[in-house]
């Protein structure tokens, strides 16, 4: 757990993401494998991850080096800290040394720092990607939040289904679920919301309508939920604040940000449906206050 205003310490995917500029081709293929089953195939021997890269052990060994391990053993060492962490809930957490909500000034520069290190994950060319689907009005739009993701996934889908028609939540019954899955066509578009600890569900629901040929978007945390195995794309959050508690104030600060360029982008037809919108709400909240609004279902008067 970061104290106030203490930077993150980067996980292994931000050394990769960072690295990448100075690999060759086939060490990127190495980190390409990494990064698609993130982080199984770390976890593989050499030669297993070798063979899933199409490369071979020593481009493996020289991949990790550029990381800044030692050697194969310090990688995997590293990646089970990770798990570590991504395992970690409330019970398993050490408190917090000190009351860092004693004092406002620093809870907000602990806020403020994983706001500031998530919108910098942002990868402009994957928030173009993700404008380019909501932007075109043929595509359904489905989107599911997780247990503790919901009230972002909510967010998200309040402010595109005022700016575009199509878009639903996804319900949290699986047999219901199941029956939208069954209907989902290529051109429609899943987003989904998927931290630690991650959801069987959430990354299932995923393959799923990979499956089907639908363009998969993942909101998850700095370590990534093993969703991104079939996300298109993937949008990384920094979720630990100062608290026993993961915090939702990074991914958050990112819808805002993905809300905002997608206003930019479609206001002035969107301006006209919420316009429409308006209309109808005035139209039927006069209906509720009209001359019968006292009268039952069969005509009656209605007394207290």
């Amino acid at each position: 757990m970061t104290s106030p205003g203490q930077k993150q310490l980067p996980t292994l995917v931000d050394r990769i993401t960072a690295g990448m500029p100075s690999l060759t081709n086939a060490e990127r293929r190495a980190a390409h494998a990494l990064l698609a089953r993130y982080p199984t195939t770390g976890l593989d021997t050499v030669g297993l991850f070798a063979e899933r890269a199409g490369v071979s052990g020593p481009t493996v060994l020289r991949f990790i080096g550029k990381l800044g391990f030692a050697g194969y053993p310090e990688f995997r060492r590293a990646l089970h800290q990770e798990l570590e962490a991504m395992a970690a809930f409330p019970l398993t957490r050490p408190p917090t040394v000190g009351s860092a909500f004693a004092d406002p000034a620093a809870l907000a520069e602990s806020l403020t720092a994983v706001l500031r290190e998530t919108v910098s994950m942002c990868q402009p060319a994957e928030l173009d990607r993700l404008l380019d689907l909501l932007c075109d009005e043929r595509r359904t739009i489905y989107i599911l939040g997780g247990d503790f993701t919901e009230a972002v996934a909510r967010h998200l889908e309040f402010h595109l289904r005022k700016l575009r028609p199509r878009v639903h939540l996804l319900d949290h019954d699986l047999v219901r679920r199941a029956d939208v899955l069954a209907d989902l066509r290529r051109t429609d578009v899943l987003i989904v919301f998927d931290i630690r600890r991650y959801q069987r569900d959430t990354v299932t629901t995923t393959r799923l309508a990979k499956a089907s040929g639908v363009a998969t978007v993942l909101f998850t945390d700095q370590w990534m939920s093993e969703a991104a195995d079939a996300a298109s794309i993937v949008f990384r959050s920094r979720v630990d604040g100062p608290s026993r508690w993961d915090s939702l104030v990074g991914m958050l600060g990112l819808i805002e940000l993905v809300v905002h360029a997608f206003d930019e982008r479609v206001w002035p037809k969107a301006r006209l449906r919420i316009e429409a919108i308006e209309r109808s709400k005035k139209a039927l909240s006069a209906a509720a206050v009209g001359p019968d609004s006292d009268r039952g279902e069969d005509g009656s008067h209605v007394t207290d």
